[in-house]
């Protein structure tokens, strides 16, 4: 009987931890040759990324239920008798942690956000909170993008220090430079700062927004993504005077001739895991300006880990603001448009982004699942 190793994510809709969950079973060859791999999806959405053919992949179409995701999952574990399964996000490490302890497998989870800032006050947030506080303990490891979120954990959801594993989101960095050279028109002609991410609350558009507004440069702004807030954001672009100047073209499957183009590349989240986004940008040498959330901008843009950041802070490796603060980020984006100031961090970009390389990423998830198939 072949050892089996299955990974569980929500689905691979668009999406930063959905494109490293691709990512990481795609980089998997080497290891398909020593266990048969399986990819659970739990909903039924249209994928936005690729596999590889010899991983068999199971769509349990749980209609985004907790419940019946744990009955769908349990069957099928039941039928596969996995030794370890490794899983993204936190409905599906709910689940992962619920059926392994059930059928005695070994649950790897990986926590994506800074659960404490993710989380909203809302009825699902506190119980989402309240489940990873009482779920998240009974794993047997957690594997953290960001030494921000496992600190998190220990502090506020008692896990212990010793469960936690740090492992930077692997970076495909040749692939990426080839995918930045396709012909992928800009919807402008103008220099441009891009974002990128869904169009909901946590991402913050509305703050740079007016941020962009407020730094009033000769730039226009471009936000890749698509999501709920869409005609929110653009009557907040009317209402600024903005029109003709930001630009919503959407989901991208491949956003990197845009990002490699862009004059700047700026995320205004109020919270992050790993944002995957300013890592791939500072891979393709764009200068960044972020916000300085709870977890991971700090940690890509300096060596120091945590920074506090009370204004514009000129980071090693990009600027960081403080959160929700559009002056500061207004402030932030016209500083970038120095162009001395600007080319220093192009440079330094892409001494920052020899940090996050994908083999040694890749590797460093597999150590953590022969780990536990020994244990």
């Amino acid at each position: 009987m072949p050892t089996i190793v299955v990974f569980m994510i929500n689905s691979l809709a668009g999406g930063g931890a959905e494109r490293i969950m691709a990512r990481l079973v795609a980089n998997s060859t080497e290891w398909a040759g020593r266990y048969e791999i399986h990819l659970v999806l739990l909903d039924e959405e249209k994928a936005a990324y690729d596999l590889p053919e010899w991983v068999t992949v199971h769509r349990l179409d749980t209609g985004f239920s907790l419940t019946r995701g744990v009955w769908r999952a349990v069957a099928l574990m039941w039928r596969l008798r996995p030794a370890v399964c490794l899983s993204f996000l936190s409905r599906s490490n709910f689940i992962n942690v619920i059926a392994a302890r059930l059928l005695g497998y070994k649950a790897v989870i990986s926590e994506r956000v800074n659960a404490s800032s993710h989380h909203s006050k809302t009825l699902s947030g506190k119980l989402a909170r309240f489940l990873t506080r009482f779920l998240y303990p009974h794993a047997d490891r957690i594997v953290c993008p960001s030494a921000g979120i496992a600190v998190d954990l220990v502090e506020n959801f008692a896990v212990a220090d010793g469960k936690n594993v740090v492992i930077p989101n692997p970076i495909d960095t040749d692939r990426i430079w080839q995918l930045s050279k396709e012909a992928v028109t800009a919807p402008t002609e103008r220099p441009y700062i891009v974002a990128v991410g869904r169009l909901v609350e946590n991402k913050n558009f509305g703050m740079l927004l007016n941020a962009f507004a407020m730094a009033d440069t000769y730039l226009d702004l471009v936000i890749l993504g698509e999501g709920p807030l869409r005609q929110e954001l653009q009557t907040q672009v009317g209402e600024l005077g903005l029109q003709g100047r930001v630009h919503f073209p959407g989901f991208a499957s491949n956003p990197f001739p845009i990002i490699s183009n862009a004059f700047a590349y700026a995320l205004p989240s109020n919270a992050e895991g790993f944002p995957n986004g300013l890592a791939e940008a500072i891979n393709l040498g764009v200068p960044a300006i972020s916000t300085n959330c709870l977890s991971g901008p700090s940690e890509i843009l300096d060596d120091k880990g945590s920074i506090a950041v009370s204004s514009v802070y000129k980071a090693l490796y990009g600027v960081l603001v403080p959160v929700d603060d559009a002056f500061a980020m207004a402030e932030g984006i016209k500083l970038m448009t120095d162009e001395t100031i600007r080319r220093h961090y192009a440079a330094q970009a892409l001494q920052g982004a020899t940090r996050y390389r994908l083999t040694p990423a890749i590797n460093a998830y597999w150590q953590v699942i022969e780990n536990e198939l020994v244990i």
